[in-house]
């Protein structure tokens, strides 16, 4: 049995073929596109079709996406996708109607990268389950006795909203301090512009030499993806910098399995590439603060789809009912 799968980024979508193995079998791509989303959906029709035609499939017994953004799960609503800058995209039922043997399914990326990771990420699957995505910003998918939290107006894991700094900067959700402020991507930049900044007040940019600063072309070019390439090759400002982020990624963290208590907890994105440079701290710091042996019975582990997670996850949301519940694959 085929099920389609589809990963909406801010810049790409990610088609797959999934088998009931969790196998991709056949995939393709194209360019996403913001601000409109009637114009979008033309160009992801004709691209579906063009695709299955492609795979030699006649159909496919279920739809899946996960989109970034505030999803209404039984009609598929995209209330607001910050990355596309769509509102009330009424991307469910616009499917439903094009391809009517197909059961239709719109979730949020993470939460469908955890279902994917949960039905094939793993040997065995947790009782209690944290993925949590390090990117931008952050993200998690949780499920709990093989059932999906999604909360009761489906925002749950929205841990990067969490404050770890209560009287900390003020976030465009309302809150102070919140995780991914401190933590993400973004974080990561920031705190290497500002450094830089501060390095050029102090003497001039020394092109080569061991400062962040002279590492760059300007204070502007600098972002999170920059700083991780940079401490990989060993620069120490930059080793430095992820370390800070590694720290308040760990206290986030401990925050998570004092909370909930988790048998496994995986992560992912592309903070988590930098390696042991990121992870080491982050783990260090959970074991200095969190509740012994809540951390002694914690697995902490990368997860293992990579970027394959929310096309797999997202073929497969359509064995999640509307309480959180994972049916078998059949």
């Amino acid at each position: 049995m085929a099920y389609l799968g589809i990963d909406l980024g801010g810049t790409k979508t990610a088609l797959g073929i999934v088998n009931n193995e969790g196998e991709i079998t056949h995939n393709s791509s194209f360019p996403s596109v913001p601000n409109d989303f009637e114009a979008y959906y033309l160009i992801l029709e004709k691209e579906i079709r063009a695709f299955l035609e492609a795979s030699d499939i006649k159909s496919v017994k279920a739809i899946g996406v996960g989109c970034a953004g505030q999803i209404e799960l039984k009609e598929g609503l995209i209330f607001h996708s910050p990355n596309l800058n769509w509102t009330n995209a009424p991307l469910g039922a616009k499917l439903r109607e094009s391809f009517l043997d197909a059961k239709v399914t719109i979730d949020n990326d993470v939460r469908a990268a955890t279902l994917g990771e949960f039905l094939f990420g793993m040997e065995k699957r947790p009782s209690i389950y944290i993925n949590v995505f390090l990117g931008t910003g952050i993200g998690s998918g949780i499920i709990l006795h093989n059932r999906i939290l999604r909360g009761h107006s489906n925002s749950a894991g929205e841990i990067g909203l969490t404050s770890i700094l209560h009287d900390g900067v003020r976030s465009s959700s309302g809150n102070r301090g919140v995780y991914e402020y401190y933590a993400s991507g973004t974080a990561l930049g920031r705190y290497g512009k500002e450094m830089a900044q501060e390095q050029l007040e102090e003497s001039p940019r020394n092109v080569g030499g061991p400062r962040l600063c002279d590492q760059v072309e300007s204070v502007e070019a600098i972002n999170g993806k920059l700083v991780g390439e940079l401490a990989s090759q060993g620069n120490q400002d930059a080793v430095g910098l992820v370390k800070k982020v590694a720290y308040f990624i760990g206290v986030g963290m401990t925050n998570v399995i004092n909370f909930l208590n988790p048998e496994v907890i995986t992560y992912g994105g592309g903070l988590s590439g930098i390696g042991n440079i990121l992870t080491d701290t982050m783990i260090s710091t959970i074991k200095e603060r969190a509740i012994a042996t809540a951390f002694e019975n914690c697995k902490i582990q990368p997860a293992s789809l990579g970027n394959d997670a929310g096309i797999i996850g997202s073929a497969f949301l359509h064995l999640v009912d509307e309480q959180g519940k994972i049916s078998k694959i059949s």
